[in-house]
């Protein structure tokens, strides 16, 4: 006998509970029964098929939950660098924004105290601001012997009023630089992480690995299922089988019982006929006894005649030679 189970699946969804007949015995005397064509009564196998389905559920979103966790966790890592990123620039531009502004108001103390671009006032000016960036930490700037030599005579001159306020705010710009070549190096640094996280990113199979899993724990799932109802299957046409034997037997045992009932009746009936056969025997005994008593009688009462005539007519016992009389009738 070949048992064909089917299991629906939609999604995470796992495979659909199995209903059917179920036969129901109620034992008022023996060999009673009674069956009940299609009761849908939850079964210990349903409730099986039920756990299995929500487990596998809970543990395949978990998995797949996870991942989907490590991948928003990167995401979000993602995007906080490049708002941080974003906000170097930001102060980037503002520092920039306010270089430009001392520009501004240098160019206008040049021309406020009417300072020729090509003087010596200005030259030596520009060099000592060059020399003041580099004391307060600005980068990459190089002096050459000219300049070193016009440096060691400066530093024992007297400064014009007008080359101390450029110095004042050539002061503030210098510090702005210094910032500036911090948030480059530091919105440099945070692109390269970018860079490496979104590489990260790319690669990572943990997404594809958790849905692989979660795929094969429903799989896994569904073969648990289907093996749980297809057994369900097998144990009730077990069941049934030993349900039909148990009534076999029970058949067999009434035959029999009916079947001896049989014999019995027969051996009363053979008793019976013995009886009434006996009983016809002694009445035909009876009646020959009687026929033969009748015979007897009816012969000596014709010996009697006989002998009555013989006297009447002078007979003698010899005459009667030869004669034979046929008394049977």
């Amino acid at each position: 006998m070949s048992i064909t189970v089917k299991a629906a699946q939609d999604g995470v969804n796992s495979v659909g509970m199995a209903s059917g007949a179920v036969g129901l015995r109620q034992g008022e005397g023996k060999g009673k029964s009674i069956f009940a064509g299609t009761a849908m009564v939850p079964s210990q196998t349903d409730s099986l098929v039920e756990d299995k389905r929500q487990d596998a559920r809970k543990q395949a979103m978990r998995l797949v939950g996870d991942a989907w966790g490590k991948d928003q966790k990167l995401v979000r890592r993602i995007d906080d660098k490049w708002k941080a990123w974003e906000n170097k620039m930001t102060q980037i531009k503002d520092s920039k924004t306010r270089i430009s502004d001392i520009e501004e108001a240098k160019a206008r103390l040049q021309e406020q105290y009417d300072i020729d671009p090509e003087s010596q006032e200005q030259k030596d000016l520009e060099l000592l601001e060059k020399y003041q960036d580099r004391q307060n930490g600005v980068k990459g700037l190089e002096f050459s012997d000219e300049e070193k030599e016009r440096l060691k005579e400066l530093q024992f001159m007297e400064r014009t009023e007008y080359q101390n306020e450029v110095l004042k705010l050539n002061h503030d710009s210098g510090k702005e630089k210094v910032n500036i070549d911090g948030l480059e190096m530091q919105a440099l640094k945070v692109k390269g992480s970018i860079s490496a996280d979104k590489t990260k990113q790319e690669t990572s199979q943990d997404m594809l690995k958790a849905q692989d899993t979660a795929e094969e724990v429903l799989k896994t799932a569904g073969k648990e299922i289907t093996n749980l109802l297809v057994q369900e299957g097998k144990d009730k046409v077990d069941q049934e089988t030993e349900d039909a034997k148990e009534e076999a037997e029970e058949i067999q045992e009434q035959k029999e019982a009916q079947q001896e009932k049989i014999d019995q009746t027969r051996e009363e009936r053979n008793e019976q006929q013995e009886i009434v056969e006996g009983d016809l025997e002694a009445d035909q005994l009876a009646s020959e006894l009687s026929l033969k008593q009748r015979q007897s009688s009816n012969m000596e009462s014709a010996q009697k005649t006989i002998v009555r005539m013989m006297k009447e007519n002078n007979l003698v016992e010899d005459d009667l030679k030869g004669i034979e009389i046929d008394f049977e009738f």
